[in-house]
């Protein structure tokens, strides 16, 4: 059986309700749930509207990925439009 994360919202009665549905080959299977909050000053679920902190979160991401900056194009002459 795979992982599967699945992102839902507590009801206003305090009650977390979740089907999910993982088929007749998975019958009688043994799982294990873990309920983690997003953050625990808000409800909403994190969109990265605060640009600051999705740069902090994602800056050197793809520092190992071998990216190398292409060399700059060499300049050409051009006639400036009349």
């Amino acid at each position: 059986m795979k992982a599967i994360q699945l992102e839902s919202q507590v009801g206003d009665d305090g009650v977390l309700s979740l089907q999910v549905p993982l088929g007749p080959a998975e019958a009688r299977s043994r799982v294990m749930v873990t309920i983690s909050s997003f953050s625990s000053s808000t409800s909403e679920v994190p969109d990265g509207s605060d640009w600051k902190e999705f740069i902090l979160q994602t800056y050197g991401s793809c520092a190992g990925l071998g990216l190398e900056e292409p060399e700059d194009l060499p300049l050409t002459e051009w006639d400036p439009p009349e």
